[in-house]
């Protein structure tokens, strides 16, 4: 061979020694690294996309604000920023600043009280001479929506009265508010200010602002005023009342209506009255007064109901509470009763109305005032105690839905079905739809159809109202809409809707794959959209004009592809009235579906991920030719050892094709041998390009931080069959690991087991199949399905019997129906085989896995002398939320792994535990 030949060897050669080098040079990280992340949060940009703004936020510490200005491509900082905000012209910049982080933890340790930590300022920029004024001692601020000029917020002072109208003759400590709301012009600077404002809001369509004062001294009374900002004319709408709540604005700024006292009353349920004003009164007046047709001794205007407008502004809805029990505040503690009596025959279990019982106390049901008719209707009931509104034009039409006949099956169906009636405003004519339903309706945009899922039938439902008809969408296309792979003991819920055309003149709605137009007048009528089936990729609506209800068949559609053989993702557009399909941008990378437009220009910011990219942001244009990276949120990545992944497919026990993911170390070396972590939970390989920043997470291992330290890291897909979970988890994890043993980079003398929940109770169930693993974490494990399926979900108070009947767990049957089947997947009853070192984590308030499921594996472990931990972080649920219970979890998890796959130190917690003398004071790191 000519030494000509060789070079490019000598040059690939010289090329990965200098890459090994490089990766030898790069950080490890440590569990510090865990606060050094960004996270990108709060993306907004002004109409036409002359700025964009966004917080940096990391664990814990100031978050940062950065301001992209498109024009000059530069991107400024704010520093301990709280609440932001733009005016919709990219002008003026608007947001909360205090102390840093760190300064008000210095306070807090000095116990200083909450009244006296120091408050918010407002700081408010042109951004064009880069002009700021700023307000110390802010609450809130708003900004209009959909107009320009205007910053309103609020502050504490100490107001001087100078109403004498109602003064006590005696001199008395102000019981007012002590709040006022300004009114900052951003052009001109001017400043006005209201004093004693208790409440106040702001029309969406337009500069009308209506507030509240409060005034008064032993007896406080509060006094209502509209205001337009553009032309600062403002109005007294009602010059005295007790208590006013719930204040309400239409749209237009045109009508006010609110809930307030005639008299002054100590009682805890207030007897409201309704007021309201129109465009043609000069005052507010109640609409309530007098009334008995459903004020009666028996209920009241419900005070935690909002108020609500018809899109015309003609009609108002609002809520009447029924009279629930009251303690009696004579009795003495010692004369209570306090016993629960669970009924057989109630709808729901005691523990769900108990999780429900703020929601409860504030039960109300919903009554419409028509209000050139002036007259009421009442919409709902006990019996129908939810409803649904066509909001568009008068809201003319309501659906009524009845759940209560069904409400007992939830314990075993894990949903309601429902009866839907529909209710005519107008003629009060109320027609029932269907009964026993499952499904959630909903009104099409144009309020011509209502339409659901209709999950028992496998079809889209729909009722057409005009012609008071309930029909078929799309019954001949020759595809399914429903999930085809669907894997659990219940009937498969749908794809979903895209959404409709302008006055629903047709729908597009999900296959698998592909989008499909259907015609709600003719079930037979079909087309399909896209080409995603032949191909395997999945193509799905990216809606960016929020403030449009419908689709807009004359212009392009964003849509986004996933393939689903190798995982890569692209943008598209779509013409519907051409058939057009343009590729626009993509590859081995993963693409939001959140893409934001600007308002006014056809400017996209998007973000772009995969395992070794941030998703920081990018603008484009709309055909995606000019794309620019504007953010990098983390320039610190580019100084650790950064790992790889790919996808990996085998072939399983069963014979079938099985999907995987493996990520690698940064310095990978297939001759050398690695410990591996299998970590899995269901189907995850769709998140292959997914980017897994180093965090503390609450449940799972960081890939990316252990692929650092030196694990490959293995997360096969697992299918499921009705009555066997614990063996299709075996027959998925056993086949990878095998398969990937082969390929002999893997020390099978160095592997170990981490998954949470149902992860967590799949590593249970596989430790008494096998013995290979040399520890395992299982996280807030099921180990006892008999026990647990008469358990309670503590959070939600639901039974768990839905779960193993017809969800996750996938029995299929009842405990007394099949009740080997439940033994068989139950790994407490096989704790004898068990070999393998286990952490446990489970916490005692999970809600959603009772925790004495974690003490029946610990405990069992324990009587059996089997190596065992258990990691129980007081007061936390399902899995550690508080950020130092999460580190510590995850210092916990590194120190275990590593002490048996890398020869690590055993440290003290693992030797001896600790005591609760020691708890909260000793960590035993």
């Amino acid at each position: 061979m000519q030494f000509k030949d060789k070079f490019p060897l000598i040059v690939i050669y010289l090329f990965c020694l200098s890459v090994h080098v490089n990766a030898q040079e790069l950080k490890k990280m440590t569990p510090e690294i865990y606060n050094q992340w960004n996270k990108i949060k709060n993306v907004k940009t002004s109409d036409s996309a002359e700025v964009i703004m966004y917080t940096l936020e990391k664990e814990t510490g100031d978050k940062t604000l950065c301001l992209y200005d498109r024009a000059s491509e530069n991107t400024r900082t704010y520093p301990r920023v709280g609440k932001s905000a733009l005016d919709i012209t990219g002008q003026y910049l608007m947001y909360t600043h205090s102390l840093s982080y760190d300064s008000m933890r210095v306070l807090k340790r000095k116990k200083t009280p909450k009244d006296k930590l120091p408050a918010d300022s407002l700081s408010i920029i042109c951004l064009h001479n880069n002009k700021m004024v700023t307000f110390a001692d802010v609450t809130d601020f708003t900004a209009p929506s959909k107009s320009s000029g205007y910053c309103i917020f609020t502050k504490k002072i100490t107001p001087v009265s100078k109403d004498t109208t109602h003064q006590s003759s005696k001199k008395t400590k102000d019981k007012c508010t002590e709040t006022a709301l300004f009114i900052h012009h951003l052009v001109s600077g001017q400043t006005d200010t209201i004093l004693r404002v208790k409440d106040y809001i702001l029309a969406e369509d337009s500069t009308v602002l209506a507030y509240a004062q409060c005034f008064g001294d032993s007896i406080i009374y509060d006094k209502v005023h509209m205001t337009d900002l553009t032309t600062k004319s403002t109005q007294m709408v009602k010059d005295s009342t007790f208590h006013l709540t719930q204040l309400s604005i239409d749209k237009k700024g045109g009508k006010l209506a609110f809930l307030a006292l005639d008299k002054k009353t100590d009682s805890i349920r207030k007897p409201y009255e309704l007021y309201l004003k129109t465009e043609q009164d000069s005052n507010c007046s109640s609409i309530t007064r007098g009334m008995t047709t459903f004020l009666t001794e028996n209920g009241l205007l419900s005070a935690d109901r909002k108020i609500t407008w018809s899109e015309s502004g003609k009609r108002l809805f609002f809520g009447f509470a029924p009279v629930i029990a009251t303690k009696d505040t004579t009795l003495l503690d010692d004369e209570f009763v306090n016993v629960e009596i669970w009924h057989h025959d109630s709808p729901r279990l005691y523990t769900q109305m108990e999780a429900t019982l703020d929601t409860d106390r504030k039960q109300s049901y919903a009554v419409m005032y028509d209000i050139p008719k002036k007259e009421f209707l009442q919409l709902e009931t006990p019996d129908a105690d939810k409803s649904l509104t066509s909001l568009k034009g008068d809201g003319r039409y309501v659906l009524q839905i009845r759940n209560k006949p069904y409400q007992k099956e939830v314990t075993w169906l894990g949903e309601s079905r429902k009866d839907l009636t529909l209710l005519d405003t107008e003629t009060t004519q109320a027609t029932l739809l269907v009964s026993g339903e499952f499904g959630n309706p909903q009104f099409s945009p144009a309020g011509k159809y209502i339409y659901w899922w209709s999950r028992q039938d496998s079809i889209y439902k729909i009722f057409n109202i005009e012609k008071s008809s309930v029909g078929i969408l799309g019954l001949w296309s020759f595809t399914k809409f429903h999930n085809e792979e669907n894997d659990v003991p219940q009937l498969a819920d749908a794809y979903g809707i895209a959404g409709w055309l302008k006055s629903d003149e047709g729908v597009i709605v999900y296959d698998r794959y592909d989008m499909w137009k259907l015609h709600p007048q003719d079930p037979f009528a079909h087309q399909v959209l896209t080409d995603g089936r032949a191909s395997k990729a999945v193509h799905r609506y990216i809606d960016t004009d929020p403030d449009k209800d419908y689709i807009e068949s004359e212009k392009d559609l964003l849509l986004h592809a996933f393939s689903e053989v190798d995982k890569n993702e692209q943008y598209l557009t779509f013409n519907l009235n051409s058939g057009v399909l343009k590729k626009l941008t993509g590859g081995d990378y993963s693409l939001t579906k959140n893409v934001i437009k600007a308002k006014k220009k056809d400017i996209y910011i998007f973000t772009k991920e995969n395992f070794s990219i941030f998703p920081d942001l990018h603008i484009s244009n709309a055909d995606f030719t000019q794309i620019k990276k504007i953010s990098d949120a983390n320039p610190q990545q580019k100084l650790y050892g950064w790992g790889s992944n790919r996808l990996f497919q085998w072939t399983n026990h069963r014979g079938q094709p099985n999907t995987g993911m493996l990520f690698f170390p940064p310095d990978f070396d297939p001759s050398k041998k690695y410990p591996l972590i299998v970590n899995f939970y269901e189907r995850s390989s769709d998140d292959l390009h997914r980017h897994r920043a180093p965090e503390a997470h609450r449940s799972s291992i960081n890939y990316t931080y252990y692929t650092n330290i030196g694990y490959v890291v293995f997360n096969p897909d697992i299918s499921y069959l009705t009555g066997q979970p614990g063996e299709d988890c075996y027959n998925a994890v056993e086949s990878g690991v095998d398969a990937l043993l082969k390929l002999g980079y893997i020390d099978e003398n160095k592997m170990a087991l981490q998954g949470h929940s149902w992860g967590g109770y799949q590593v249970a169930y596989l430790l008494t199949r096998t013995g290979r693993y040399k520890c395992a974490e299982a996280g807030a494990p099921v180990v006892n399905m008999v026990s647990a399926y008469g358990g309670i979900r503590w959070e939600s108070g639901m039974s768990r019997m839905f779960q193993y009947e017809k969800q996750q767990s996938r029995l299929g049957f009842t405990l007394w129906e099949n009740k080997d089947l439940y033994h068989k997947n139950s790994p407490i009853y096989d704790m004898t085989k068990v070999t393998t070192p286990v952490l446990i984590m489970h916490n005692d308030e999970d809600g959603a896995v009772p925790w004495y499921q974690g003490i029946e594996y610990f405990m069992a472990l324990r009587r059996l002398n089997k190596p065992a931990w258990m990691l129980n972080y007081n007061g936390e649920p399902h899995w550690p939320v508080k950020w130092q219970n999460r580190l510590d979890f995850n210092i916990r998890m590194e120190q275990f792994f590593n002490h048996y796959l890398m020869d690590g130190p055993l440290p003290l917690w693992m030797k001896e535990g600790n005591t609760p003398l020691e708890k909260g004071i000793l960590n035993k790191y």
